[in-house]
């Protein structure tokens, strides 16, 4: 099993350069930057492995690595002229010393966690811009973005439709749900499991807006059976949500296979 990770734009403006900056966030949770003052190799924003929760209230928004073990970064947004936006990750020990920094300004990065390493940060530094839209960023292991197939952020909800590893001739599409919002969305990759997976991390709200969203893609899946399991944060559904998500469901005329009111974790 392998993990990867989703991180959208950090919640804590600290974290934000917003001296002369407009940042608006839109529905689907994308961010618009623009500051046409904002000179090159400035800091835009910065994602932490390790925060002080009990003095700034502010819980990490990277997710723990294994040291010598090899990542891959992947980032995903647009900016003005097409021009790269150069992404630093820097790694830390005990005493905040810098043990070893990547650089890149291409989509993708690969890196290696380095012995001794304690914290680490990801930033987002401009090069030459007047405005950016980004969209999330992902840390896991080296091919497993190729994996998603599908993403989809709400207020209330987010999912990430992951393909199996060697394709799959089942009809099953698995729903994992997942209690949230999370800074850190952990996606997990079993190269056994040959059937399509949907994680879905929910507040429980906007119900009706989730099941629209998820009706997209099963759309195109009219033949298929769903089944429902419990996932992080739950050793159960709620029946309330599990009532809730049939009748959507059943409304696009797909639901099928193992939907319980009550699943293990």
């Amino acid at each position: 099993m392998s993990e990867l990770y989703l991180m959208r734009w950090p919640q804590n403006l600290s974290a934000v350069y917003v001296n002369g900056a407009t940042i608006q966030y839109s529905q689907d949770q994308s961010v618009f930057y623009a500051n046409e003052v904002l000179s090159p190799g400035q800091t835009i924003c910065t994602w932490s492995s390790a925060t002080d929760y009990l003095a700034s209230g502010n819980s990490p928004s990277l997710p723990l690595l294994k040291i010598n073990k090899t990542y891959e970064l992947s980032l995903r947004l647009k900016a003005d002229n097409d021009l790269p936006v150069q992404v630093q990750i820097d790694f830390f020990d005990g005493h905040r010393k810098v043990l070893d920094s990547y650089r890149g300004d291409q989509s993708r990065m690969s890196f290696k966690v380095p012995k001794g390493m304690v914290s680490y940060e990801v930033r987002l530094v401009n090069l030459k811009h007047e405005w950016l839209r980004f969209e999330f960023l992902t840390i896991g292991e080296i091919g497993a973005m190729e994996r998603i197939f599908e993403v989809a952020f709400s207020r209330h909800y987010e999912w990430v439709h992951v393909l199996p590893l060697r394709g799959s001739s089942h009809k099953t599409v698995q729903l994992i749900i997942n209690q949230g919002p999370r800074n850190v969305l952990p996606v997990s990759l079993h190269e056994s499991i040959d059937v399509e997976q949907i994680f879905i991390t929910t507040d429980g709200q906007a119900i009706e807006s989730l099941i629209q969203s998820l009706s997209h893609t099963l759309d195109f899946k009219p033949e298929a059976q769903l089944s429902l399991e419990a996932g992080l944060g739950y050793y159960y559904l709620p029946s309330e949500f599990i009532i809730k998500l049939k009748a959507g469901l059943r409304q696009i005329e797909i639901l099928g296979g193992k939907n319980n009111d009550e699943l293990d974790h």
